[in-house]
């Protein structure tokens, strides 16, 4: 019997058993209780600061946490994907059970694939719920932007698209010196910055030490919540994403399976749709790149040099560009030979050695990847990347301007017939998105101005 049903079958049951939540000083503290029953009992924490002077309801808090708890559930069912999940400290109704399950069979995509996992939606999981229903009544008034700083390019963009709003903040997980770097260089002082602690429990190792199902699960849908609710306790009426519309595409071809499914604008409307549909419409969460293609916001980013010391949009990280205790570039992975592609077209390759500390396109080590951005392999890479439409542009337009090529494309150029790809790719904006028509145009101001 392969792993995933002698799991199931061993361990039929995967518990939300509920919350805690503490109001200390200038933070609320809240602790999660999951189980897999006759296995381990997970306990992840998150630390959100508050506004003292704002005027919250303590239920809408509950409500929200309680709501954010479902978006951590995919992270401990996933070791053993439990057939039945209980959910004891919320009443969920069909639509918001429905919501739960999509969420889960989409986010878990890439874990199922990559696990050699084909599941049934219908059967894939049974969720059942009980407890409180939180029907609550919204009066606050909302104001200001709440931005989501990675440290990377794309929050870097929306950073100063957004520069000229004076009622913003920054929102940051885990006190990454990067993403205080970006804020700081973009003109933001602490005041301005709002530091979310998010822990997992640890325990969740062991199971992956022992050999238990793991894999990719849908985070950004956690921070969907948690920034969420840090806007509400801190009267923040937007909530600024910078997921952009090349994160539609799935990394699998022929299938919907994608690693950036909960940076997806599919996911953005389900998000929004909940939120206003049992939470409050005063709050709003949209991507504000949503209308851009990587390779637009790489056309505004590269216009901004002082941020090219301090921003990192590798996941993987390394020593080689230490910027802190987990930041760097690891200039090993997918996204880093994707980030340098797309810089190579903007600026000249001596100034984008002097950010990486080497050439990546030189390096034979990383063809398979180079061939995985390009289309040229079964799946992309399951990474957040663009699309290959937009790589395939760039290392054409790279050739065919340049005479000294690097390895990469040269073995391209050697290979693969040189193709025309329409300007529109760099010039037009995606009609599919959220953002408030005054900040669009915004984006067509940052966009257009060389």
């Amino acid at each position: 019997m392969d792993k995933y049903n002698e799991f199931r079958e061993k361990y039929k049951e995967f518990y939300y058993h509920g919350f805690e939540i503490k109001y200390e000083n200038d933070y609320i503290f809240v602790t999660y209780d999951f189980e897999i029953k006759d296995l381990m009992r997970f306990n992840p924490t998150l630390r959100v600061p508050f506004n003292k002077d704002i005027n919250y309801d303590k239920k809408m808090v509950e409500k929200i946490v309680f709501y954010a708890g479902l978006a951590e559930i995919p992270s401990y069912w996933k070791p053993t994907c439990s057939p039945n999940i209980i959910i004891e400290c919320g009443l969920l109704d069909d639509k918001q059970t429905s919501w739960v399950k999509k969420l889960m069979f989409n986010g878990l995509g890439e874990f199922f694939y990559v696990n050699n996992i084909i599941p049934s939606y219908d059967d894939f999981v049974s969720i059942t719920s009980s407890g409180n229903n939180y029907d609550i009544i919204d009066n606050k008034n909302y104001d200001g932007y709440l931005v989501a700083v990675g440290g990377g390019k794309d929050s870097i963009t929306s950073l100063e698209i957004l520069k000229e709003k004076n009622n913003k903040k920054a929102f940051i997980i885990n006190n990454r010196k990067v993403c205080f770097d970006s804020c700081y260089t973009a003109g933001l002082n602490d005041d301005d910055i709002i530091n979310v602690e998010r822990l997992f429990d640890r325990r969740i190792i062991e199971l992956n030490n022992k050999g238990f199902l793991n894999g990719h699960t849908p985070i950004s849908s956690c921070i969907a919540f948690i920034s969420y609710l840090t806007a509400y306790l801190n009267g923040i009426k937007y909530v600024v994403l910078s997921n952009e519309a090349s994160a539609n595409e799935a990394t699998v071809k022929g299938t919907n399976i994608n690693h950036q499914y909960s940076k997806s604008l599919e996911f953005e409307n389900d998000f929004r749709w909940f939120t206003k549909e049992y939470l409050t419409d005063k709050v709003e969460y949209f991507s504000l790149l949503r209308p851009l293609s990587e390779l637009q916001i790489m056309k505004i980013f590269t216009k901004y040099p002082k941020y090219f010391k301090n921003f990192i949009s590798c996941n993987k990280g390394g020593t080689s560009k230490n910027i802190g205790k987990t930041d760097g570039w690891c200039l090993t992975c997918p996204k880093c030979l994707f980030i340098y592609l797309l810089m190579r077209n903007f600026l000249p390759n001596n100034m984008i050695i002097d950010i990486f500390g080497e050439d990546l396109l030189d390096k034979e080590s990383m063809l398979n990847y180079f061939l995985e951005l390009l289309g040229k392999r079964k799946t992309k890479p399951f990474e957040c990347v663009g699309t290959i439409k937009e790589v395939t542009y760039v290392v054409n337009n790279i050739i065919k301007r340049e005479k000294n090529l690097p390895y990469l494309l040269k073995y391209y150029k050697e290979n693969f017939a040189l193709e025309n790809i329409s300007d529109e790719v760099i010039n037009s904006l995606s009609d599919k998105h959220n953002v408030p028509t005054e900040l669009l145009e915004l984006i067509r101001k940052e966009l257009s101005n060389d």
